[in-house]
């Protein structure tokens, strides 16, 4: 008996060894048949498990004021993720909420109650937000690096440099307007990838950063502008405003302020989206008085008035078409310069009386009223100026103090550039690069006629008489015209108060226009609201400049 059991376990042994020999054989020979046949197929699977192709973010080309100071640029910031395989702490929720400033609320929202995988809770934080977090040790936590949008002047130049969303696409102002050129182009790593997610070896292809965009605006005037702004908004009770301020030799848009305005790096809370439009160029009104003096100009080179004229405006009112017109008070009988310097509704309307409407229309287009105003890029209304045919008599005679057309303050700007530039018309423009430079130029009236707007603009101003005595400035002559015009909406009534005006009068160096909308109550004039607004603002740029006032 002890002999037969050895036997049958000797055999037991023997027959399971030659099954591990055959089965050796079998996976060598299934090696060597891989080796020299499937060898093509084991590389794609090695590549299709270790290939790796990243983007490479291109940096946002910045924008920059006209002495190179940095309006818009991109920053790094970081996007927070959780992984749900290692985050077990519901305790972190708490210190998380209170370095990112967000309710714990939100964030548990925007995990969505997901218990695996991964997901991005907050993009953009910053990498000081970032390292307080990981100095929580909170286990789970990943972090990706990106860029976002950054604007050091903040409410200043929103308007005018405008916005990204939040993956860096320009969607306001000049941001959207050169989106193409600002955005660059992405580069990218292609090759293959070990543990840990690090790159072995590779082809890298770098980004292309995108080109600098120079505005015209300088920074420190832009900042005077909204501060004195900001300040008569307050002041005088109006609902919204914008100044706009030029260089006349050039044509060069050295401010363009609205009010209100927005944080583009902050635009968590904002609940009223009027706040992102550029009222300078976008909100169009009835100017009232301040094209008076386009008006005079277009009466002047008809030769259909003696430059000599004396209109009589007593009782201080007429009536034309059966609408009645009336001036502050009865100025008995006014010459032109008059007419013009205390602004006379009843004197423009006799004046315009006798004036064909083409003639009129034909002047206000020369002076860009109707007209879109293309060179600055941005987006604008071109107002509205019906065509000749269209304009009663009652029409015609209001048209002439401001009234039945619309502008914006940038074409009232537009517009003025013609008295401070001897008559000729010259396009603004708003940005740096020669491709943006305007040839339109032409001569819309004569140096004689421009020659007695201007001085009626002086008398306007320095007269002890003048509706604009206010806009007044130590040491300088300012030319300039006030403006008010009445805005009816419903039962509810207000005044929109206008000053343009350039200093000195004789060789400008500034354009300044000024328009609050939304006034009520005995401020409300031109001459008491906005006139004093460009007196301050010229007052501080030259300060600025380091001149005498």
């Amino acid at each position: 008996m002890p002999s037969s059991r050895f036997l049958y376990s000797s055999g037991r042994i023997a027959f399971i060894q030659i099954l591990f020999v055959l089965g050796f054989l079998l996976l060598v020979a299934r090696l060597i048949y891989l080796q020299l046949s499937q060898d093509l197929f084991l590389d794609g699977q090695v590549l299709s498990r270790s290939y790796s192709e990243y983007s490479l973010l291109a940096p946002r080309g910045r924008i920059l004021d006209r002495d190179k100071n940095i309006l818009a640029f991109d920053v790094i910031s970081y996007s927070l993720g959780i992984d749900f395989s290692k985050f077990k702490s519901k305790e972190s929720i708490s210190a998380m909420s209170e370095i990112l400033n967000t309710e714990e609320e939100k964030i548990l929202s925007s995990m969505n109650n997901q218990e695996k995988g991964y997901r991005e809770i907050v993009r953009n934080i910053s990498p000081k937000t970032k390292l307080a977090l990981e100095e929580k040790g909170i286990t789970g936590l990943y972090f990706r690096k990106n860029l976002r949008r950054s604007y050091p002047e903040k409410n200043t130049t929103a308007h005018v440099v405008g916005l990204t969303d939040i993956d860096r696409n320009g969607i306001q102002g000049t941001e959207l307007v050169f989106n193409n050129e600002l955005e660059g182009e992405e580069g990218k790593f292609i090759g293959i990838k070990g543990s840990g997610n690090t790159k072995i070896e590779g082809k890298r292809i770098e980004a292309i950063e995108g080109k600098d965009i120079t505005l015209t605006i300088d920074t420190d005037f832009q900042s005077i502008a909204y501060h004195q702004l900001n300040k008569a908004i307050a002041r005088y009770g109006a609902h919204s405003g914008s100044v706009v301020i030029v260089q006349p030799k050039t044509g060069e848009i050295l401010s363009l302020v609205s009010y209100p305005s927005f944080d583009p790096s902050n635009r968590k809370n904002i609940s009223d989206m009027s706040v992102f439009r550029n009222r300078a160029s976008i909100d169009v009104f009835e100017p009232g008085s301040v094209l008076k003096p386009i008006a005079m100009s277009a009466i002047i080179e008809s030769k259909k008035e003696d430059l000599d004229s004396v209109i009589e405006t007593s009782p201080g009112w007429v009536e034309v078409a059966g609408y009645k017109t009336s001036d502050f008070k009865d100025y008995g009988k006014l010459n032109l310069s008059k007419i013009i310097s205390l602004s006379s509704n009843v004197g423009m309307v006799k004046l315009c009386s006798n004036q064909e409407m083409e003639h009129l229309t034909n002047y206000y287009k020369k002076f860009g009223i109707g007209e879109y105003p293309v060179s600055i890029l941005l987006p604008a209304r071109e107002g509205f100026l019906p065509h000749h045919s269209e304009f009663t008599l009652r029409d015609k005679v209001s048209s002439c103090y401001g009234y039945g057309m619309t502008l914006s303050a940038l074409q009232i700007a537009q517009a003025y550039m013609v008295f401070a530039n001897n008559g000729s018309f010259k396009e603004l423009r708003l940005f740096k690069d020669k491709l943006f430079e305007s040839n339109k130029e032409s001569q819309v009236i004569s140096q004689e006629t421009n020659n007695l707007i201007v001085e009626m603009l002086e008398q306007t101003v320095n007269s002890d008489t003048g509706t604009a005595r206010a806009a007044r400035l130590k040491g300088r002559v300012v030319a300039g015209k006030t403006g008010t015009a009445k805005e009816s909406l419903k039962d509810d009534s207000s005044y929109t108060a206008t000053f343009s005006g350039f200093v000195p009068s004789n060789n400008p160096d500034y354009l300044s226009v000024v328009v609050l909308h939304g006034l009520k109550g005995e401020e409300s004039s031109g001459g008491r609201v906005a006139a004093p607004v460009f007196s301050d603002i010229m007052h501080e740029i030259y300060m600025l400049n380091d001149l005498e006032i």
